[in-house]
């Protein structure tokens, strides 16, 4: 019967093992040898020290769970944090940037190696994509203990996308130009009447205390009740709250007729 191989492990071992008494017997034989590895040694942990760069670029992260949607906008979405943060995150997190960079100026300015570390720096910095969005969704998987299946929830990285300060910037600067009404894409969105939402509904029946704007009829059951776009759609007028209002059939019907 033949015999088999031996495995790779058994290999590797052996190799192992053979080098160690081989190097223990060239130290034995000349014991200044274990001077020249400590200084071997000593030599490559100052090179990797110098050639490691150690400048790691402060990016801003943030995931948009879209688990459920279709085909997100990845703009609406940022228009939608800016305006619930109002630029704040964004501002902070510039100044720290800027703060980094110049932490990593003053180190390179006192550095033995400044080549080298101003080599390193310039390679590290990238302003263009400093703001990433990652859209995540859940997935279900199932795995199988003790004969039972189970599941279990993962997130999986839909797309990503990033951009500079100057991007965001400018999205916030005309968010605040509109009061921050509604994402940009929705604000100029031609088809305004498909914007209505049952939950922009029911946010400015709530906010009307669902009481008719022109005659006061309160109607808490909804019956009867109204979203009205103060300027009409056809006129130019937006789906958002600062033109809409709560009005009774009535009071609807009769500033439809004017």
């Amino acid at each position: 019967m033949a015999k088999s191989a031996p495995s790779g492990p058994v290999i590797v071992l052996a190799i192992i093992i053979g080098s160690i008494f081989y190097f223990a017997n060239w130290i034995y034989q000349n014991p200044l040898n274990i001077i020249y590895v400590i200084l071997a040694l000593a030599v490559i942990i100052a090179l990797i020290r110098i050639y490691s760069s150690p400048f790691h670029y402060p990016y801003f992260e943030h995931t948009f769970d879209v688990s459920g949607k279709r085909k997100p906008n990845i703009e609406k979405l940022i228009d939608e944090y800016l305006i619930e943060k109002r630029f704040d995150e964004i501002k902070l997190h510039e100044q720290n940037i800027q703060k980094w960079k110049s932490q990593c100026i003053e180190m390179i300015e006192q550095s033995r190696f400044h080549k080298i570390r101003q080599r390193q720096y310039d390679e590290c910095l990238d302003d263009a994509h400093c703001y990433q969005f990652k859209l995540i969704r859940q997935k279900t998987r199932y795995q199988q203990r003790n004969y039972v299946k189970q599941s279990y929830k993962v997130n999986v990285t839909d797309s990503s996308y990033s951009c500079n300060y100057n991007y965001l910037h400018s999205r916030y600067s005309k968010l605040y130009s509109i009061n921050f009404e509604a994402p940009l894409v929705d604000y100029a969105a031609k088809e305004q009447r498909n914007l209505m939402t049952k939950e922009l509904r029911e946010k400015i029946a709530r906010r009307d205390n669902y009481t008719c704007q022109i005659c006061g009829k309160y109607m808490p059951d909804g019956v009867g009740l109204h979203i009205d776009h103060i300027v009409p759609v056809s006129k130019g007028g937006k789906s958002v709250p600062s033109n809409l209002q709560v009005l009774c059939s009535k009071c609807n019907m009769s500033k439809s007729n004017k």
